[in-house]
């Protein structure tokens, strides 16, 4: 897949349709599964990302838009090989 997790997340946020919104969550959620290491702590970051995108899903003007955000930077890094900071 081409996307760029970024990308794809800035468009889940402006998208007005929810349907719309539950394709781009299904290539975030696809991407994270194809390229993320499976550690203990990643999955359950994956998970903590997984309940942000719902989140967004329901209301792109969610409090947890931001959090959701730079779990998208957090993957598109690592997704392309850079060193990454972990998350608070």
């Amino acid at each position: 897949m081409t996307a760029n997790m970024t990308t794809l997340a800035l468009n889940l946020l402006i998208s007005e349709r929810r349907n719309h919104r539950l394709v781009f969550a299904g290539k975030i959620i696809e991407l994270l599964q194809q390229n993320s290491p499976n550690s203990e702590d990643e999955k359950n970051r994956k998970e903590d990302f997984v309940s942000v995108i719902g989140k967004c899903i329901q209301n792109p003007n969610c409090d947890d838009r931001g959090l959701f955000f730079e779990y998208a930077q957090y993957y598109a890094d690592a997704i392309h090989g850079k060193t990454v900071s972990a998350l608070a």
